[in-house]
C-alpha cells in the first residue's frame, strides 16, 4: 500500500492583479509559505510524497516557483488532468488530499491524516470543520407561513449548530475512483458531494473551532497573524526576538520595524519605510520610501510604491498609486474570530482566601478526590440501605443518570438516586406549563412523578449522595455551580460561559444563600453562580461546605456576607465584571427559547 499526498492550489480574487506565477500555496506565511505550512503537517503524519494540483493550467514559471520553495514537491498537475493520472496508481493505493480553502483553526492534526491498517472496508474519510460563530452562538429568526416571526432560536456551535464550513482533508482509496473522470476536483467540498452521489462509502471526522478559508483575504491575514505570534511566542521575553530579518534583506537605517515582523529572504525596506506587526514581508518584496505597511501580508516580489499606506491587506504584485490609502480588508466573521479567541474559556478569578491562584485548582482537585473517597467509604452502609429501599419500592434502576454539562461544556452522566417512576423524563415536557419556577429550570411542589421514598430522599438531600462518584472522577466538585443540562444553560450566553469555566458542584453558593426558594428566582441563580466564579477560593469552598452542613443542605439561607466578603453582600445586581444578564428574558418557558 502506497500513500500519495496532493495539495490543491488556486488563485483567489485578491491575487487577480498580481501577475507572474503567484498562487495561494506560494503566498508567504510566517518564515515560509502556505505550501510549506501544509507540507509540514503532512510530514508530521508520515506522508512524504507530495504533489500539487492547481485549478489553473500550470505554466512553466509557476512550476519553477514551486521547485524554488524547497518543499520537495513532486508532480505539479492541472486538476483537469488528475482523473486521467489515477490510472498510474494501484487500486490498493491511497490519496491524502488537502484543501487550503479549509484550514482548521485548531490545526491540521496528524491523527486525522494517518491511515489505519485495520480500518475495515475501504472507504473515504473526510476531515470536516464545523462552523464557528463569534461567542460560539448564532441566532436565527424562524418565520411562519404568512411571513410573521414565529420565534428567535439561539444555536450553540458545540451543541446544536449542525452545519460545516468546509472539508480540510480527504483520505481516499484509489479504488473508490473507478470511472471518476466526471468528479469535481477543484475543492474537497465538491469532491465529497460527488463521491456521496456515486454511492462511495465514507465517514466524516469533525473538528471544532471553525476554519480559515485561505481564498478569502481576511482569513489569510488571520492565519498569518496567528503563525507570526506563535513564531515569536511572547515576543522579546519568551521566544524569538522580533523583528526576524532573514539573510539577504536590505533594511535602510531610517526604516522602522515595529512589533512582531518577519522579513523573508531578499526583502527590501527603503528609507523611512515603516512596517508594523504582526506582518510578513515576502521574499524579494520591496517596500519603497515613506511607505507604511501595518498588519499585512506582502507577497514575494511584490512592490509597495513610495508614500503608500497599507493596512490589513494581503498584497501581491505591484501597487503604484503614491499617497493612496488602500482600503483595509473586512475583518470579523467566523474564521477571524476563531483566530483571535482562545480555545478554552477563561475567566479571571479573584483569590479571596488562603490558597494562591496558581495552586488553588490543584488543591481543590486533591481535596475533592480525598473527601469524595472518604465520604463513599463512610456512607457506604447508608448508600446500600437507600439502594435496597428504592429497588423494593418500584421497578427501574437504582440510579438515575442525567446528562449534564461539565467544565468546558463536556457532557457527563450526573448520578442521583432515582426518586421518580421509571420513564419520568419523557413526561417532563408535558408538565412544563405547570412548572412553579421561573427561568429554564423545572420544578413542581407536588410532582406526580415522584415516588413516596423519592420525596423523603429529596427532602433530606440524600438523592445527591451518588454524585460523590462524579467528584471522584473529577467530573464534578464538592463546591461549584449546580450541574445543569444544556436546556437550562442556553438562555444567557455570558452566564453559560462563566459557569462552564469551572466544574459543577454538589453544593454551591446558590444552594446555601438563595432567597425565594419556592419561586426559584432565575436571576438570583445567575447572580450567585457569577459571584462564585469570581470569588472562588479554597476558603470560600470550605465556608460553603460548612454552611451546607449547618443548614442541612440549604434548608434556610445564610447571609451572603458570611462567605463573600465584598461590596456585593447585598446580592443585588449581577456582576458586570464577568457578565450581565440580558434584558427581556421571559420568566416561564413553554419549551421554546425566547
Amino acid at each position: 500500500m502506497n500513500v500519495f499526498a496532493i495539495i490543491l492550489d488556486t488563485r483567489p480574487a485578491y491575487l487577480a492583479d498580481s501577475g507572474g506565477a503567484t498562487s495561494l500555496l506560494l503566498a508567504p506565511l510566517g518564515r515560509a509559505s502556505v505550501l510549506a505550512y501544509l507540507r509540514d503537517r503532512l510530514d508530521q503524519a508520515g506522508h512524504s510524497r507530495i504533489g500539487v494540483a492547481s485549478d489553473f493550467a500550470p505554466e512553466p514559471e509557476y512550476v519553477r516557483a514551486m521547485a524554488r520553495t524547497g518543499t520537495g514537491v513532486g508532480a505539479v498537475v492541472w486538476v483537469r488532468e488528475l482523473a486521467t493520472r489515477l490510472d498510474e496508481y494501484e487500486p490498493s493505493d491511497w490519496l491524502v488530499i488537502v484543501d487550503p480553502r479549509c484550514v482548521p483553526s485548531s490545526g491540521l492534526g496528524p491523527g486525522a491524516l494517518r491511515l489505519e491498517a485495520d480500518a475495515g472496508p475501504r472507504r473515504v474519510r473526510h476531515l470536516v470543520a464545523l462552523e464557528h460563530h463569534p461567542g460560539g452562538t448564532t441566532e436565527r429568526v424562524q418565520l411562519g407561513a404568512d411571513g410573521t416571526v414565529g420565534r428567535i432560536q439561539r444555536y450553540y456551535d458545540s451543541a446544536t449548530w449542525p452545519f460545516t464550513s468546509g472539508v480540510a482533508c480527504s483520505v481516499v482509496p484509489v479504488s473508490c475512483m473507478v470511472g471518476a473522470g466526471d468528479l469535481a476536483w477543484t475543492s474537497l467540498r465538491e469532491l465529497r458531494r460527488g463521491l456521496a452521489e456515486r454511492g462511495v462509502p465514507s465517514n466524516d471526522v469533525f473538528v471544532r473551532g471553525g476554519a480559515f478559508d485561505l481564498t478569502r483575504e481576511r482569513d489569510l491575514l488571520a492565519l498569518s497573524e496567528r503563525v507570526v505570534l506563535e513564531h515569536f511566542s511572547g515576543g522579546r521575553e519568551g521566544g524569538a526576538p522580533w523583528p526576524d530579518v532573514a539573510a539577504g534583506c536590505a533594511v535602510d537605517p531610517t526604516a522602522r520595524l515595529v512589533g512582531p515582523v518577519i522579513l523573508q529572504d531578499g526583502a527590501v525596506l527603503a528609507a523611512d519605510a515603516v512596517v508594523i506587526g504582526p506582518a510578513v514581508i515576502g521574499a524579494r518584496a520591496h517596500v519603497d520610501r515613506g511607505s507604511t505597511v501595518a498588519q499585512c501580508v506582502v507577497g514575494p516580489d511584490a512592490r509597495v510604491a513610495p508614500g503608500l499606506t497599507l493596512r490589513h491587506r494581503a498584497l501581491f504584485g505591484a501597487v503604484d498609486a503614491p499617497g493612496a490609502a488602500v482600503t483595509p480588508a473586512p475583518l470579523g466573521g467566523p474564521a477571524q474570530e476563531a483566530a483571535m479567541e482562545s480555545p478554552e474559556m477563561a475567566f479571571e478569578v479573584e483569590d479571596d482566601g488562603a490558597s494562591s491562584p496558581a495552586g488553588y485548582p490543584l488543591v481543590k482537585a486533591a481535596f475533592d478526590v480525598i473527601a469524595a473517597a472518604l465520604g463513599l467509604v463512610l456512607l457506604s452502609p447508608l448508600l446500600l440501605v437507600v439502594a435496597a429501599l428504592i429497588k423494593l419500592e418500584s421497578t427501574g434502576p437504582v440510579l438515575h443518570r442525567g446528562r449534564r454539562e461539565g467544565k468546558g461544556g463536556r457532557l457527563f452522566d450526573c448520578l442521583k438516586f432515582r426518586t421518580m417512576r421509571a420513564g419520568a423524563d419523557a413526561q417532563q415536557r408535558e408538565l412544563y406549563l405547570a412548572s412553579e419556577v421561573d427561568g429554564p429550570q423545572f420544578k413542581m411542589a407536588h410532582d406526580p412523578r415522584v415516588t413516596r421514598l423519592g420525596a423523603v430522599l429529596r427532602a433530606l438531600n440524600l438523592d445527591e449522595l451518588p454524585q460523590l462518584v462524579n467528584v471522584l472522577r473529577l467530573e464534578m466538585s464538592l463546591v461549584g455551580p449546580r450541574p445543569s443540562p444544556f436546556r437550562e444553560n442556553q438562555l444567557c450566553v455570558p452566564w453559560r460561559d462563566a459557569r462552564l469555566s469551572v466544574r459543577p458542584g454538589i453544593t454551591g453558593l446558590w444552594q446555601v444563600c438563595r432567597h425565594h426558594r419556592a419561586e426559584g428566582d432565575f436571576h438570583q441563580w445567575i447572580h450567585f453562580d457569577l459571584l462564585y466564579v469570581q470569588h472562588m477560593s479554597f476558603r470560600v469552598d470550605l465556608e460553603i461546605l460548612a454552611a451546607t452542613v449547618a443548614t442541612l443542605g440549604g434548608h434556610w439561607p445564610v447571609p451572603l456576607g458570611w462567605i463573600v466578603s465584598s461590596r456585593h453582600r447585598d446580592g443585588s445586581a449581577p456582576m458586570p465584571a464577568i457578565a450581565s444578564v440580558p434584558s427581556g428574558i421571559t420568566p416561564k418557558l413553554d419549551g421554546r427559547t425566547t
